[in-house]
């Protein structure tokens, strides 16, 4: 990690969230301090953005971490755990085996693009939410954004105030720190279930554990096996995905409400509200199916309290309670993101099974008819689940188990039903369909499932007093596939940025300022660069499949047709007319770009070469 990372790490994420633990006048959960940290410096660094009161943010930060230094609550509790050092080295060799050295400049002053994953887009918002709210999609200056950016509004705060660029962390020291977070969660939560040391000791290498999908390697051709099925959480942490962040939260929701449930008082159930109310901002598939496992939770436990078959009678009244207040804090937090912003409606249907078919076929194994899919649903299953099949009758079991246990295990289970049962998608500007995002819910829930299968093979492991032989067969299982993506996404290597496109934007950004508006011919090629390069905005780009979720169809096609006339018309008053509508600053030209009308006294340029140039424009009309 770099030191500027490292120290924003500690002071806005770190001590905030160790610190408002104090505050509380609670001993420190290491398994709560990067979920809290997250949510304070989520919280305000967006309201800092929204009021316009820069200093909010430090001042928010300093005033919880203090609660360091006046607030003497004894050790840590739990210690922080020793075992999770082996996970967290495997973790870091997996990363800097296919994530470290991409999206970074070389040595030759290219950048070193990743081409795999959505890095762009969330480097672009980071950029945007440095700018007077509300953001702006990038690659569509001025349309409003309307987003789940808690990740988001971190990287910025990064960006803001230790000078961080967006894509240093995205490839780097986000994926580590935040997978770590999901570390420490995952062991909290066993431990608050009542997991041994030995479950403890595995949960945290789930995060990189994968499922059955090696079997793939019998069907020729078959690449990318922790990816068929959907339910593997390696290619979202690698990719930087806010999944993995929300989960650390979501979790560590779990973790407080157990707490305020085991009568260890009210600041617990304060966290809870806190985390529960951020988790949808970082990822919203993951607080609509927390809201669900709480409001399922709160229902049994009630039922549950009803028939006496809780043992402890002032538990029992508050549990069902809790959950539900919870529940409704992660649900009306989603709230203003349901309304959506200026884009088309995203395709929500009822579509049995399509997502086993939809596997199926790309591997080349397409079933005949509903009979024939249904069939092959059950291995389907089988090797979707891989080891983690072992968990489902403990989840079962913790159903009925107080109202946090019973939210876990809600949490791993509904995930299956959601995903084979829904398709959520939306369609590029061609209409074509994209893949579906209910695999978010698959995803999610295999993550959490794994709790209840690391606690059930370390229970097998201890009866029969062979633990070194559950590890092996842990990894023998569950690793093959993590290797395939390590060795793949390996070979795949950069797609570099020319080191004359470097420079040019550099040469605009020197010259501009954060949001101004760069003329570029919208190629699928790269994403937009100024945007994710340097904070400055375009009209319109090919390279992101999903706009359609931002701008209606219509929309993209006429900013298409606009860029496609400035750069084709001879006529400099048409041109200047363009200029003016878009309010553009700047023209970028790549390559063989060109522009046909008479440029004198309107371009001046900033940086030459051929292969890029980038100009000031000069007699553009106001915005």
């Amino acid at each position: 990690m770099s030191l500027p990372f490292i120290l924003f790490a500690l002071l806005a994420l770190v001590a905030p969230g160790a610190g408002l633990q104090k505050w509380a006048r609670v001993r420190v959960d290491p398994a709560l301090v990067l979920p809290l940290g997250a949510a304070l410096a989520a919280t305000a660094y967006w309201l800092s953005l929204a009021s316009g009161l820069a200093l909010l943010f430090p001042l928010a930060l300093v005033i919880t971490a203090i609660g360091l230094v006046v607030r003497r609550t004894g050790a840590m509790d739990p210690p922080l755990p020793r075992s999770l050092w082996p996970a967290a080295a495997a973790l870091v060799a997996l990363l800097a085996a296919t994530q470290y050295g991409l999206n970074r400049p070389a040595a030759n002053g290219a950048f070193l693009l990743d081409p795999m994953g959505d890095q762009p887009l969330h480097a672009g918002i980071a950029w945007e939410l440095t700018l007077p709210y509300p953001p702006q999609v990038p690659g569509l200056a001025g349309v409003p954004l309307s987003y789940h950016f808690g990740a988001d509004l971190v990287r910025a705060a990064a960006l803001r105030w230790a000078g961080v660029q967006p894509y240093a962390p995205l490839n780097r020291e986000e994926p580590t720190l935040w997978a770590l977070a999901l570390m420490l969660a995952l062991g909290g939560l066993v431990r608050r279930l009542g997991g041994s040391r030995l479950a403890v000791a595995l949960v945290p290498w789930t995060v990189i554990l994968t499922d059955f999908s090696f079997l793939c390697a019998v069907v020729p051709g078959t690449r990318w096996w922790s990816d068929v099925f959907r339910a593997n959480l390696l290619i979202s942490l690698a990719f930087t995905n806010p999944v993995v962040p929300a989960l650390a939260l979501a979790l560590g929701c779990l973790i407080a409400l157990s707490r305020y449930e085991s009568g260890e008082g009210r600041p617990w159930l304060a966290f809870a509200l806190l985390q529960a109310a951020a988790v949808p901002w970082f990822k919203v598939f993951l607080g609509a199916q927390l809201a669900l496992a709480l409001a399922l939770a709160a229902l049994l436990t009630a039922w549950s309290r009803g028939r006496g078959a809780s043992a402890e009678p002032a538990a029992a009244a508050r549990a069902p309670r809790a959950a539900a207040l919870v529940a409704s804090a992660a649900a009306l937090a989603m709230l203003p993101l349901l309304r959506g912003g200026t884009g088309e409606q995203v395709e929500v249907a009822i579509a049995p099974l399509r997502m086993v078919r939809e596997s199926l076929n790309d591997v080349g194994l397409g079933v005949a008819g509903a009979g024939g899919l249904l069939l092959a649903t059950v291995p389907w299953l089988a090797v979707a689940l891989g080891l983690r099949s072992f968990g489902l009758p403990a989840a079962w079991r913790s159903l009925s188990g107080g109202s946090a246990a019973s939210a876990a295990a809600g949490l791993a289970l509904t995930g299956w039903p959601l995903g084979l049962l829904f398709h959520v998608a939306a369609r590029d500007v061609e209409g074509r369909g994209l893949p579906s995002a209910t695999i978010y819910f698959v995803e999610q829930s295999g993550a959490v499932l794994w709790v209840f299968a690391a606690i059930t093979v370390a229970a097998w492991a201890e009866r029969r007093r062979r633990p070194a032989l559950a590890i092996a067969l842990t990894g023998l299982l569950s690793l093959p596939s993590t290797l395939e993506f390590a060795v793949r996404k390996a070979g795949v290597g950069s797609d570099p940025v020319p080191s004359a496109v470097v420079r040019a934007l550099d040469a605009v950004a020197r010259d501009g300022r954060p949001g101004d508006v760069v003329l570029q011919r919208p190629a699928a090629r790269y994403p937009p660069l100024p945007s994710v390069l340097v904070g400055r905005r375009v009209v319109y780009e090919r390279f992101t499949p999903y706009l359609t979720q931002f701008a209606p169809r219509a929309e993209l096609r006429r900013r298409h047709e606009t860029l496609y006339r400035f750069f084709q018309t001879t006529d400099r008053a048409e041109a200047l007319a363009i200029i003016g509508e878009l309010g553009a600053r700047y023209v970028c030209l790549y390559g063989p770009d060109r522009v046909r009308f008479d440029t004198r006294g309107i371009l001046v340029p900033l940086y030459e070469d051929p292969a890029a140039r980038a100009y000031r424009i000069e007699r553009a009309s106001s915005p």
